[in-house]
């Protein structure tokens, strides 16, 4: 190789490793932000689901107890006329009509009332395996962190203590095109395989690659401008 690329080679190296490095931890971080904001979405879930709960309870209560007034409204009614003691017979019978309207209406509505509390109960217990099955994630999300968190922030220390000393090792004809590769996020080096370039595709006229090959000279890509290894 080149003496040159090998110092190209060297400062790449570093950086490449310091992005892998970087990439990691920003990837088990974001597990752990994406466990955690799971769980809180469950448990707001949850916090709804016992609202709904809650207030299908109170409607169930209050439709009990009117359905039991008009059933034993009903009761009296049909005693009165069975017995003869309605004052009114037909407005008896009138009014029995409307109390088994409304009887019918009420039970309609109970039996609804309790499909519903029957389906956010089925909410609830979903949302709360949910929840546990969230909790043990976000547990294993904040573990992975946790492990790998020092020996990167060591490994990362070490490698940036050597860049600088790499960076000055770099030819001066060379900083600014790094510092563009760099900026622009591509590759400082890159593979060649029957003369295309394996980064982007383009074709390496062949006297660039003989030359990099026979380390006589250092060449880069036409097309992403990365410098092309032997």
């Amino acid at each position: 190789m080149h003496p040159e690329l090998v110092l190209i080679s060297n400062l790449w190296q570093i950086d490449h490793q310091c992005d892998l490095l970087r990439a990691e931890h920003e990837a088990l971080a974001n597990a752990v932000r994406a466990a955690d904001a799971a769980v809180k979405a469950v448990e707001a879930q949850l916090a709804a689901i016992a609202v709904q709960r809650d207030e299908a309870i109170q409607s169930t209560r209050k439709n009990d107890r009117e359905l039991a007034d008009y059933l034993d409204k009903r009761d009296r009614t049909r005693k009165m006329i069975d017995t003869g003691t309605a004052p009114d017979y037909a407005a008896a019978e009138k009014q029995l009509a409307q109390v088994l309207e409304i009887v019918d209406r009420l039970e309609t509505a109970a039996l609804e009332l309790m499909e519903a509390v029957e389906a956010v109960e089925q909410a609830r217990a979903s949302a709360q395996r949910e929840l546990e099955l969230g909790k043990q994630v976000l547990v294993a999300a904040r573990a992975a962190l946790g492990a790998r968190d020092a020996p990167i922030r060591a490994e990362l220390t070490e490698l940036l203590e050597c860049r600088p000393d790499a960076a000055d090792d770099l030819p001066v004809d060379y900083r600014s095109a790094y510092a563009y590769q760099r900026q622009r996020k591509r590759p400082a080096l890159v593979n060649t395989r029957d003369q295309m370039c394996q980064s982007c595709q383009t074709r390496i006229p062949g006297q660039r690659i003989v030359e990099t090959t026979l380390a006589r000279a250092v060449h880069t890509c036409p097309g992403c401008a990365g410098w092309l290894l032997p």
